[in-house]
């Protein structure tokens, strides 16, 4: 997990983060696995720190989320999903997809309701695909991708051979059995 904290401080992320069609607050900090956990901060923790620590971070009063990396088997974590207000899927590569499928096994068959957000190297042309299997907050760590967002582009593809999670879509010709959800 790449993490902007590195100090006992474990400094605010400044990553901007879009969500709903703007940029909002991002007050999370993301922790490395040996940094102290800051009192009052919502906190992004790896699997492996949830997994070690899983009664004193649920204790906190502040909200806590789990990171996830594209290798993650979160199998043995699902009854606490619902006690992350937030759960950050990683791309460490444009080319990773893996972070779709985590999110798609996250809303479908864990039935997680709460943000999936996507951090790492992705591009303003993945979030569209990102939105379709549930992810509904990006932390933008490019400038291009930054830019993007500020303009408001939000490529569009008309035609999706998969389902959207959330979505009820009308099935558009060739192929309505692909777009059955179920």
């Amino acid at each position: 997990m790449t993490a902007n904290a590195t100090s006992e401080e474990a400094p605010a992320t400044t990553m901007p983060l879009w969500k709903d069609g703007a940029f909002i607050a991002n007050d999370w900090q993301m922790l490395d696995d040996e940094a102290a956990v800051p009192d009052g901060v919502p906190v992004f923790v790896s699997l492996a720190r949830w997994r070690a620590e899983r009664e004193t971070l649920g204790g906190r009063n502040a909200p806590v989320g789990l990171v996830l990396a594209p290798d993650s088997d979160w199998r043995d974590v699902v009854d606490d999903l619902p006690r992350f207000a937030a759960i950050a899927v990683s791309v460490p590569k444009f080319v990773d997809g893996r972070a779709f499928s985590i999110a798609r096994l996250l809303r479908d068959r864990d039935g997680y309701a709460g943000e999936i957000r996507a951090v790492g190297d992705f591009f303003i042309d993945q979030v569209p695909f990102m939105a379709r299997v549930g992810i509904d907050a990006f932390q933008a760590e490019d400038p291009i991708l930054v830019k993007a967002f500020e303009k408001g582009e939000w490529p569009e593809v008309k035609s999706y051979l998969q389902p959207a999670i959330g979505k009820a879509e009308i099935p558009a010709g060739t192929r309505p059995w692909a777009r059955r959800r179920g």
